[in-house]
């Protein structure tokens, strides 16, 4: 079981895989400038596509066009850059998954009221409890969580929903997932940002960030596109977020090769150079290909490698719940990316390295032993559970970030985001940056000291 489980969750979490060809109905148009105009936008529109978004902000107008000959006409408008056909992308759900409901465990017996924090050894291996014990837990912060949407009514999650801006980019889905066949990535990854701090299950990094959710990927098929990543970004930065966490990603790597994906690639690109100009920080996942991203030419870690993301690796333990007050949390976790070249920080993500598969009892939970050290956080309605992969290291950091902001009375330039993370973070491995953990593994106490 060990196996099929393991498999499953590291080959599924947060990773995304390339599906087929491109969208041919569907266009990525960019003009030279990093605006777009009204007058430039028609005449694209008149080039034989249906305008479905139009982001002046960063020079990009989405279209739709079942005539073959569009792309062409319209890349030979003066203005415009290129029209590039826009990619679908898939990403596998994580199930069979771990699940345990509210009810099964007894309270934790030290470090807070939430019934499995104690089962969460990432706010231990970052030391979130020290920020909270010095005032600072995420108040007044906005994070953008850019992923599957989440179960609104989770106990957890929703507290700190913010529903009225809450958004889908998926065509046919709201933001809010209800059906237990959907995916719990999102709530999972939201849940390790803020999940509240109400005394029913988990806490998150920041328990009173506020938490914006934006659904970029189809929660039943997994699907989403270039297209609605982009918008995303976008819609984030227009609506006031402070820190934006996309645990998502190309499993292989995208490949470099080919104008349309390096078009694509710049398209989102500016989306993320115009969520910096409203100070907004960009967090991503490394991608769990366990790739030198140091030594590949062919591909790009996506969005990790695009300029201006923070781009973070996972860590682990082996073994956390035979010996848990002793083991190591700070292990390279067995699939994550690295790189010295790619990897700004490092952050827990879980893994199943552990060779055994006996059961461990913590805190009334008793299950195989490898599971506890895999990342505990929310899942679907009234449900908690373990995944792992950089997907689950992204939303630890992006945490910290909303506590360094928060200590700072809200607004901070990412650069300034990014200095308070590095200055903060425990160097581990190499002095300096080395390919593991970039800057270091991030350290909430120290990131607000």
């Amino acid at each position: 079981m060990k196996n099929i489980l393991s498999k499953a969750i590291l080959a599924a979490i947060g990773t995304l895989v390339v599906s087929g060809a491109a969208q041919a109905a569907s266009y990525i148009v960019t003009s030279h400038a990093q605006t777009m105009t009204d007058q430039l936008a028609n005449k694209i529109e008149a080039a034989g596509g249906t305008m479905t978004a139009r982001l002046p902000q960063i020079g990009v107008v989405i279209v739709e066009s079942d005539d073959p000959g569009f792309a062409a006409r319209a890349a030979g408008i003066s203005g415009v850059r290129s029209a590039a056909a826009d990619m679908t992308l898939q990403y596998a759900v994580p199930e069979p998954q771990y699940e345990i409901s509210e009810q099964f465990a007894n309270p934790p017996n030290s470090g807070d009221d939430d019934r499995f924090f104690d089962l969460q050894w990432g706010h231990a291996a970052i030391d979130a409890a020290g920020a909270w014990n010095s005032g600072y837990r995420g108040a007044g912060v906005r994070v953008a969580v850019l992923d599957s949407g989440v179960f609104c009514a989770h106990a957890d999650i929703a507290p700190n929903l913010i529903a009225a801006e809450s958004t889908s980019f998926v065509a046919g889905e709201s933001y809010c997932n209800t059906l237990a066949s959907q995916s719990s990535h999102g709530t999972h990854v939201a849940g390790t940002i803020a999940a509240a701090d109400n005394g029913i299950g988990t806490i998150g990094v920041a328990p009173e960030a506020k938490i914006i959710a934006v659904k970029v990927l189809s929660a039943t098929t997994g699907s989403g596109s270039f297209a609605g990543i982009i918008q995303g970004i976008v819609y984030a930065a227009d609506h006031d977020a402070d820190v934006i966490n996309m645990s998502l990603g190309v499993r292989g790597g995208l490949p470099k090769g080919g104008n349309d994906v390096a078009e694509l690639i710049n398209a989102t690109k500016r989306a993320v150079q115009y969520a910096h100009s409203q100070n907004v920080t960009v967090v991503a996942s490394a991608g769990n290909d366990a790739r030198d991203l140091d030594h590949d030419a062919n591909v790009i870690s996506f969005p990790g490698q695009v300029p201006g993301v923070v781009t973070v690796s996972a860590t682990a333990p082996v073994g956390w719940a035979k010996a848990p007050t002793t083991t190591s949390l700070d292990h390279r976790a067995s699939y994550t990316n690295f790189g010295q070249s790619a990897i700004h920080f490092s952050a827990p993500g879980g893994d199943s390295a552990y060779p055994g598969n006996e059961n461990c009892t913590i805190r009334g939970v008793t299950v195989p032993c490898w599971v506890f050290d895999l990342v505990m956080s929310t899942t679907r309605t009234g449900f908690y559970g373990w995944n792992a992969g950089t997907s689950m290291a992204a939303p630890h950091v992006s945490g910290v970030a909303a506590l360094i902001i928060g200590k700072n009375g809200g607004e901070m330039t990412p650069a300034a985001v990014e200095r308070e993370l590095r200055r903060g973070a425990d160097d581990l491995g190499k002095p300096g940056n080395d390919d593991t953990h970039g800057g270091g593994r991030v350290n909430a106490a120290n990131a607000v000291r």
